[in-house]
């Protein structure tokens, strides 16, 4: 069990669809706050839904009947495959340049020519400019409540996070440990919010330099990070139930 939830944890915690929203709450004036807010979202969420379903599972003897295994592990394996290959191939990465090129076109010359500031910002996002200026007015206030809106959305049960919660019903193992199991994950999962937020608190100016830098290498290397990290998971999962057949 625990073998299975670490994993799925750290390799939660280090992808990229986390890292980079969480390296652009840190560029803000604010990061502070964001920080706070994504993960009380985040957190919030995760732990909720994580033990309702664990328990709603739990109470109907879900652990100890055959409709778990093997299917939840072989699936969750097979689609971090899939993941694994569609990244590896470079067609998510087409993908996202076709879309980035196509906002790019759209935009007015003028507007073109004349951004200097090279922070990141919701504003070069494709389809920012066609939403109601009341929504952009707030995103680009860089409330909270748009960190906790995210933490919020990347909070809901994944399908790492539901292979974890399968392998925590299959061990059979008591309450409090199922709920300790829990958060374990969701600690592991959110520390790429949580190391620099303690971080902050002492060398606010460092911490930025290093976030920025390793934004940079995971958005220069995200092919390579997506596509080893789910083989990994696929990998593992597959070899772990297969064993067990």
């Amino acid at each position: 069990m625990w073998g299975t939830v670490l994993l799925m944890a750290i390799v939660t915690a280090v992808d990229p669809a986390q890292s980079g929203p969480v390296a652009y709450i840190v560029s803000r004036r604010s990061p502070l706050r964001g920080l706070v807010a994504y993960l009380i979202g985040g957190l919030g969420v995760s732990l909720i839904a994580g033990s309702v379903i664990v328990f709603a599972l739990g109470l109907a003897d879900i652990e100890k009947s055959s409709s778990i295994p093997p299917g939840v592990e072989i699936a969750v394996g097979a689609f971090a495959l899939f993941v694994a290959a569609l990244a590896a191939s470079g067609f998510v990465g087409r993908l996202r340049d076709r879309v980035r090129s196509r906002h790019v076109s759209d935009q007015p010359a003028d507007e073109l020519a004349g951004g200097g500031d090279s922070r990141p910002g919701l504003e070069k996002l494709p389809g920012f400019d066609k939403l109601p200026r009341r929504i952009q007015g707030a995103l680009r206030s860089e409330s909270p409540w748009l960190a906790w809106v995210y933490g919020v959305a990347y909070g809901t049960p994944g399908a790492y996070y539901l292979a974890a919660i399968a392998a925590i019903l299959k061990a059979g193992v008591a309450t409090a440990e199922q709920v300790g199991a829990l958060l374990v994950f969701n600690v592991v999962a959110f520390a790429v919010a949580e190391v620099p937020l303690a971080s902050f608190a002492v060398a606010p100016k460092q911490t930025r330099a290093r976030l920025d830098q390793l934004d940079s290498w995971a958005s220069t290397h995200r092919r390579l990070v997506v596509t080893v990290l789910a083989s990994i998971v696929g990998v593992y999962l597959i070899l772990v139930r297969v064993s067990k057949l």
